[in-house]
């Protein structure tokens, strides 16, 4: 039995696709211990894998998204501390590990497998990134907003790479640990040994550019064991769009207001989610066909949606079309104008930017892709390719050939 260390640090888009891999190295006689925000550790814990929690203090939404004031310097120190929080507990672990895998995120998990001299996976909840896949990113349109506050925002980012936060932070790294913090300037990321991507070849941009050691496993989608606390039987052959902003960006009640005069007179049914941090009972005017929840089992209604309005996270973005969904995508940060551009490229859904969203656009964009048919057949190849691709099984046999060939 070989002992795997899996290391993450950011929220569920990035945790839920590892689920299955944990589980299945489990199964196969692995032991494996996950560091990860606390908040998880009853999901982790589930699997059979040992969890070590975090503080979590990481955001890297609000520090990309910041327009870098003064509130950033604390936002980045909280990132160092996290960093630094999971460095500590890997080196106090009285345990020899036989590899590590780590969300790409995680720029410190090339080092520390150097420092404990065992393979480094690297596990991608987003599509693989290189120079080339960055450079198509900013060059899109709906990006715009996005690379103007960061071209803006480096005086204050150089600021910050010299501070004494920084700066002390770094260098305790080098001398406690020697590990090196990666420059910050190099943006394609650091990869491992084995980078494993949870899309499909067919779905990757530019999948022709990365080399053998990426490999794209498809989908990781595992029964999650969660029940619907709504009936979706259709007696009435209506049909459901589910809505769905995410678990970051999702604190719109002007979004989802809209929503409700986009449809409250069109014949289908209307699955909300909303979010932990909003209070329904401030919706004073819930139209009869919308079921609005804080939480809702993505995966279980996902089989039952016509149409999924996604802001465009790659996890989201891969569920739906796993399950053969047209999207309609309303990307707010990150890496989600890409995702939903290439979505659309594929003619699979169809972009609205967050500045654009009316009741008229999105009730018109509903009905295009319910008039469509070649949004359902475009919808359908991704998923195929998605499922084809092998999933987590195919994720966990890469990961037990590298491991037998470093012996």
């Amino acid at each position: 039995m070989s002992k795997a260390l899996f290391v993450n640090m950011l929220g569920h888009g990035h945790v839920n696709p590892t689920i299955g891999i944990v589980r299945e190295l489990i199964n196969r006689g692995e032991d494996v211990t996950y560091i990860a925000g606390e908040e998880f550790r009853d999901k982790i814990e589930k699997t059979g894998a040992k969890f070590i929690g975090h503080k979590n203090l990481f955001d890297l939404s609000s520090l990309i998204t910041s327009s870098l004031n003064l509130e950033t310097n604390e936002k980045l120190l909280n990132a160092l501390n996290t960093f630094k929080e999971i460095i500590e507990e890997i080196f106090k672990l009285d345990k020899k590990f036989d590899y590590i895998i780590y969300d790409s995120s995680f720029v410190l998990g090339e080092e520390v497998g150097r420092v404990l001299n065992i393979p480094t996976i690297s596990s991608s909840s987003i599509f693989a990134i290189n120079e080339k896949i960055i450079k198509s990113l900013l060059d899109l349109p709906i990006s715009q907003e996005f690379k103007l506050k960061m071209e803006g925002a480096k005086p204050k980012i150089k600021e910050i790479l010299s501070s004494h936060n920084y700066v002390d932070f770094v260098n305790e790294l080098q001398e406690k640990y020697n590990i090196k913090f990666p420059s910050m300037v190099d943006r394609s990321g650091k990869k491992g040994m084995l980078n494993i991507v949870y899309t499909s070849k067919y779905f990757q941009p530019y999948s022709e550019s990365f080399d053998e050691s990426y490999k794209f496993i498809g989908s990781s989608v595992i029964d999650r064991k969660e029940s619907i606390d709504f009936d979706l039987s259709n007696n009435e052959d209506k049909k459901v769009i589910y809505i769905s902003l995410g678990t970051i960006f999702n604190n719109s009640i002007e979004f989802y207001e809209c929503c409700f005069k986009a449809f409250c007179n069109m014949n289908v049914k209307v699955i909300m989610s909303v979010g932990r941090k909003i209070d329904i009972s401030i919706f004073k005017n819930i139209p009869s066909n919308f079921i609005v929840r804080n939480y809702v089992p993505q995966l279980e209604v996902l089989k039952y949606a016509d149409v999924f309005i996604t802001h465009g996270g790659m996890n989201s973005t891969n569920e739906g079309l796993y399950f053969n969904i047209p999207l309609i995508l309303i990307p707010q940060s990150v890496d989600q104008p890409f995702v939903a551009n290439r979505v659309a490229e594929l003619g699979a859904g169809i972009v609205i930017e967050k500045n654009r969203v009316t009741p008229e656009v999105l009730n018109k964009c509903v009905a295009e892709i319910l008039s469509d048919d070649n949004f359902k057949i475009n919808s359908e190849k991704i998923g195929e390719s998605l499922r084809e691709s092998g999933g987590y099984k195919v994720g966990v046999d890469e990961i037990i050939k590298l491991k037998d060939s470093m012996k």
